[in-house]
């Protein structure tokens, strides 16, 4: 009854053996569209992620047993994995598991449209019944369309509605767009040598991160650190510490840029160089990104 089921029993005879197979026959159903929707789930995360199953596992969990609606349980990565622990932490990382799961619910429903809903209208002509307070706008925004489409469906040379009045809504052609969302925060993962003197909270300063961050990172136990110890520190790439480089004999600028991972143009910028040419001993400023 907790899972869901008291809706449907309700709703059905008082007959047990009636209830039990209807119980029966959609949870089979849930369940079958929960598999449906797990295969596309891996198949998009498959892209960014690696997988640990090729196939959706079925599981005997509670959040998994309720017969009037499809449930799945998407796993992201295990933190006991280092590699994807680190990989959980980053932004883009994110991002890109965020949009795995929504371009993989959003073809479930477009192969897949719930009875009434703009997906299972789409293509199909509908209507709508002006009230008070309504725009044109607002009408298509409502069903996903557009105003000059309406207006052309209902042959309207103006955008006034009158309260009543009976609009043909055209239905919305093509499929669902996913936004492509760009990465807020770039991070990058660098090692930082301890050196006399230093302590957690100023190398955790010094990177712009958080002390638990650090211990987190690096499974620490205590505050207490070694000289020389070396320890991974995820930093947002802008607050990345200022990178200087001291020109040696033979070096040139791509040389200098292919060591450190950057452009040519981003160090001309950094250091407002009007030409390629160096100087022994020249101090360079190496550009985060």
């Amino acid at each position: 009854m907790l899972g869901g089921a008291g809706d449907v029993l309700s709703k059905n005879s008082n007959d047990k053996n009636v209830s039990q197979t209807l119980l029966d026959l959609q949870f089979s159903h849930s369940q079958k569209e929960g598999y449906k929707l797990a295969t596309k789930i891996l198949k998009e995360m498959g892209k960014v992620a690696h997988l640990h199953k090729k196939e959706p596992v079925n599981a005997s969990l509670a959040v998994l047993k309720s017969p009037d609606i499809p449930s799945v349980l998407v796993e992201t990565g295990f933190i006991t994995n280092p590699t994807e622990e680190k990989l959980l932490f980053q932004k883009s990382y994110q991002n890109k598991l965020a949009r795995a799961l929504t371009k993989a619910i959003v073809q479930y429903f477009e192969s897949n449209p719930p009875a009434g809903t703009l997906l299972a209208n789409r293509g199909k002509a509908v209507k709508h019944k002006v009230s008070r307070g309504e725009s044109l706008s607002l009408i298509a925004k409502k069903y996903g369309t557009s105003v000059s489409a309406i207006k052309s469906t209902n042959k309207l040379k103006s955008t006034s509605l009158a309260i009543g009045q009976i609009l043909t809504i055209p239905g919305a052609a093509g499929a669902t767009s996913v936004p492509k969302v760009s990465n807020s925060v770039k991070t990058k993962t660098v090692t930082h040598v301890v050196k006399r003197g230093e302590y957690l909270g100023k190398i955790a300063s010094r990177y712009k991160v958080s002390v638990a961050a650090i211990k987190r990172e690096n499974k620490l136990r205590s505050d207490t650190l070694k000289l020389g110890q070396k320890l991974k520190i995820t930093v947002k790439v802008k607050d990345q510490p200022i990178r200087k480089h001291k020109v040696k004999r033979g070096e040139f600028l791509s040389k200098i840029a292919n060591r450190y991972g950057v452009s040519v143009n981003s160090i001309r910028r950094a250091n407002n160089l009007r030409s390629d040419e160096l100087a022994i001993g020249q101090v360079l400023i190496i550009p985060n990104k």
